[in-house]
């Protein structure tokens, strides 16, 4: 099939859903967005989880395909993204239940309760932030993402992943120097 064919249903009849090009599609396309998936979550298990759900999701929906390669890597990006963003809300969700830490007998308990402080108001203020550029502030300082990656994951160029980090550190800066006596 080329690019630009129907992919999933058979002829001109689009109620009638064709198990045998979703296969072929499943077969073709698997290995290649396999690896993509994995670059992008950076977890083979997941990544093949990810595409399970893409491919099941085309075939319950039915779902009619013009554009095989653009819809499919989308649709993994998509769902890798969402990944990325289940993973961050889940650790988040574990910070807050408060998990026995291991304690640090030289640690100032004051101390730590301050700086966890400080860090809960930091998250508040980045999730402050525009939903684009608090997406790559996450990527690049929390997930460790560089700038060429970023780029290719939310298909922007890296001069925009710059001006994102830019202008997400001035926002924070403006913001803590606002609340200034919150990070003392």
């Amino acid at each position: 099939m080329g690019e630009n064919n129907t992919v999933g249903f058979n002829g001109d009849d689009v109620n009638n859903f064709d198990g045998k090009a979703f296969g072929e599609l499943y077969r073709r396309m698997y290995p290649t967005l396999k690896k993509y998936a994995i670059y992008l979550v950076k977890d083979v298990e997941e990544a093949q989880l990810i595409l399970n759900d893409v491919f099941i999701a085309i075939w319950k929906n039915n779902t009619r395909i013009s554009n095989e390669k653009a819809y499919l890597f989308r649709a993994v990006k998509n769902a890798s993204t969402n990944y990325h963003k289940v993973s961050r809300i889940n650790f988040l969700h574990l910070e807050e239940e408060e998990l026995p830490d291991i304690l640090d007998e030289t640690a100032d308990p004051a101390q730590l309760y301050l700086d966890k402080d400080r860090n809960r108001i930091l998250y508040s203020l980045i999730d402050q932030m525009p939903e684009r550029r608090r997406l790559v502030f996450y990527l690049f300082r929390i997930d460790g993402f560089s700038y060429k990656e970023i780029a290719a994951l939310l298909d922007i160029s890296v001069r925009t992943v710059e001006d994102h980090l830019v202008k997400g550190f001035q926002f924070l800066q403006e913001r803590v120097l606002k609340n200034e006596a919150e990070f003392r």
